[in-house]
């Protein structure tokens, strides 16, 4: 039974450990996101050529880890049991 609850208590400290992980890696992610959004679309006469492409490029890019760091965020939330939104 000792092990089991020291078991159930490392997994916690996991998802914990994950669930703030995930939510620095959003956060960065979103402020990363709108910036070569911003780069690509509104202010891409102030920039070159192939900076405006690395710029549509890592949009796509970027969009992939967005969505990799909310999946991991739900997941953390759901075996922490917190609602997921």
């Amino acid at each position: 039974m000792f092990v089991q609850s020291k078991f159930a208590q490392s997994n916690t400290e996991k998802f914990k450990l994950l669930l703030n992980v995930s939510n620095c890696v959003l956060v960065l992610t979103s402020v990363v996101m709108i910036v070569s959004i911003l780069m690509s679309y509104p202010y891409a006469e102030h920039f070159s050529l192939p900076v405006q492409v690395a710029a549509h490029i890592s949009t796509i890019v970027i969009a992939a880890f967005l969505k990799v760091s909310y999946v991991t965020r739900c997941l953390a939330q759901y075996n922490l049991g917190i609602e997921v939104r």
